[in-house]
């Protein structure tokens, strides 16, 4: 006997044998086992998902004499005529080569005639979205109202092309995409039939290439059995039949392209094409290892289940995530993509290859808002870099030059004469009300009558009253700007002069700098920051928001 194919000899005679469609099988078996059988059906999704395989189980199981709980039994006079394909009480057309009018009055001469040996007489029409205008036409009329023993089945994988005239005559079916599992499960009992077996990651990539569809998956299986080697199929086998590359390969570019590695990457794909796969697949192979790591920056647990990835994968994929800002993902996947489809027309796709490798590995220099948003993201992914270094005690900012200096002629002086250190305590006592409430009216008096020394003092923490004397407290990171401006002997006098009208009574004012080494250390890191965006976008574009960064 001549071999069958795979997705032939497991094409499902039962409704249960049906894969992923559990709606469309629950809804269908019921209508049956009632006998409540409409006269025209739609079976509408991607190609291999089981349309034209559930359209023949109907046609069998609405005319089985002996039907089990809706399924056919393929064992009565019907069934066996129905599959053996030797009774007209079937007929399958498909409108991809037969869409003309003609074809269709042909058809609907036969209409009129009962069924042979069944109740019904089934028209499987695949791929109807093919049918010209004046078919669907000449097909309206007996759609709506076909003679009783008459059912009509069409499948397409567009059914957006269908007129609305015959969506409104027919129930419709649609069929989704079969997930991975269930296809590796199948695939798994088909090969045990056949004494052979299959590394977890084989059946997982044949699965994740089938897109959803059993019959491609079918289709690729078949030539992995022919080349397995001592009954089994490994993971790379399955790699020469797809032409694909391994996960360590693409994991190895990913890492050049985190690095903005020119010549790493360029050394990848050259090793890429002396291995001789080819370009346009190990771009959609990238795009997908790309969509991989911004998933799992968008979910932050159980990614795996998204990307069907065990665990072990998916904390790979978050390590090499993390040195990626999003909006860099995003930028190289719109180009892999867009360069995936611009190969199919290129004379050397190598080049077209290189190219969208180093347009990855250049940072984006543009002006517009994507191509900022993006330096934008690099710069906040480095300042968290360096927050999480610093937090866990991996360096420690070196000193201001300044502090340096003063540090250095402090121990060249003689200690008899130095002067004694006044250190800030990091936890001030919470002022009390009366002082609170003559800053709040200071503050007021400034609000209206000197708008710029109460931008100084708004943002800043109020520390209390000692002594007849007003203090706030200044961040260490605004030393060289409103700590100076607010030392200055002409806005202390001011402030002094306001003060002691609010309180009724001579007092002074005094600025004190933020003294407590962990907030130092933290300014500095944002003053890094806030340099790298200076330098980013020029100064005259950047304007830095002081009260924020308390």
């Amino acid at each position: 006997m001549a071999y069958q194919a795979l997705y032939r000899r497991w094409r499902p005679t039962t409704f249960e044998q049906v894969l992923g469609q559990t709606a469309a099988v629950r809804t269908l078996r019921n209508q049956i086992e009632a006998g409540r059988i409409a006269h025209a059906y739609l079976f509408c999704g991607c190609r291999g998902t089981g349309k034209t395989t559930m359209a023949k189980l109907m046609s069998r199981a609405i005319n089985c004499q002996n039907p089990d709980h809706g399924d056919p039994c393929g064992q009565c006079d019907v069934c066996r005529a129905i599959m053996s394909e030797s009774t007209m009480d079937v007929l399958e057309m498909d409108a991809a080569s037969n869409n003309s009018v003609e074809n269709i009055r042909e058809l609907l001469e036969q209409v009129r005639y009962p069924a042979q040996l069944g109740r019904y007489k089934v028209y499987i029409i695949d791929e109807v979205h093919m049918l010209s205008t004046a078919a669907f036409n000449a097909l309206l009329k007996t759609l709506e109202e076909p003679p009783e023993h008459v059912v009509f089945i069409l499948a397409t994988t567009e059914p957006q092309k269908l007129p609305a005239t015959i969506l409104s005559r027919v129930q419709r079916y649609d069929f989704g995409r079969i997930p991975s599992e269930l296809m590796v499960e199948r695939m798994r009992l088909a090969l045990s039939e056949m004494n052979i077996t299959a590394e977890d990651e084989a059946l997982q990539m044949v699965a994740r290439a089938a897109e959803g569809a059993m019959r491609d998956a079918f289709s690729i299986l078949d030539m992995c059995v022919a080349g397995a080697e001592n009954g089994a199929i490994t993971a790379a086998q399955v790699r020469d039949v797809l032409g694909t590359s391994d996960k360590d390969f693409l994991f190895a570019y990913g890492d050049a392209l985190a690095a903005y590695d020119a010549g790493g990457v360029m050394r990848k794909v050259d090793e890429l094409m002396r291995s001789g796969r080819e370009p346009q697949v190990f771009l959609r192979e990238m795009a997908a290892h790309v969509r991989a790591l911004l998933t799992v920056k968008a979910v932050e647990g159980d990614a795996a289940s998204i990307l069907d990835v065990t665990p072990e994968d998916e904390k790979r994929y978050r390590e090499q995530a993390d040195r990626f800002s999003a909006a860099r993902l995003l930028r190289i996947l719109d180009d892999f993509v867009r360069a995936e489809g611009e190969l199919r027309f290129a004379s050397t796709p190598r080049i077209g290859l290189e190219s969208a490798s180093l347009r990855a590995c250049q940072q984006s220099t543009g002006e517009s808002s994507e191509a900022l948003l993006e330096r934008i993201g690099e710069l906040e992914q480095k300042l968290a870099e360096m927050e999480q270094k610093l937090a866990s005690g991996a360096f420690a900012p070196a000193a201001p030059a300044s502090a340096k200096r003063s540090s250095k002629a402090n121990s060249d002086a003689p200690k008899a004469e130095a002067a004694p250190a006044q250190p800030v305590p990091p936890a001030q006592p919470a002022p009390n009300a009366d002082a609170k409430a003559v800053w709040d009216a200071a503050l007021k008096r400034l609000a209206k009558n000197e708008p710029p020394l109460y931008g100084l003092l708004r943002n800043e923490r109020f520390i209390g009253e000692k002594d007849g004397v007003f203090r706030v407290m200044i961040p260490f990171a605004k030393k060289d700007f409103s700590y100076v401006k607010l030392g200055l002997p002409a806005r202390k006098e001011k402030m002094s002069q306001i003060l002691s009208e609010a309180a009724g009574r001579p007092v002074t004012f005094e600025p004190v700098l933020e003294g407590d080494r962990a907030g130092v250390q933290m300014n500095d890191v944002r003053q890094a920051a806030e340099q790298s965006l200076i330098e980013a976008f020029g100064r005259e574009t950047v304007q830095i928001d002081e009260g924020k960064t308390k």
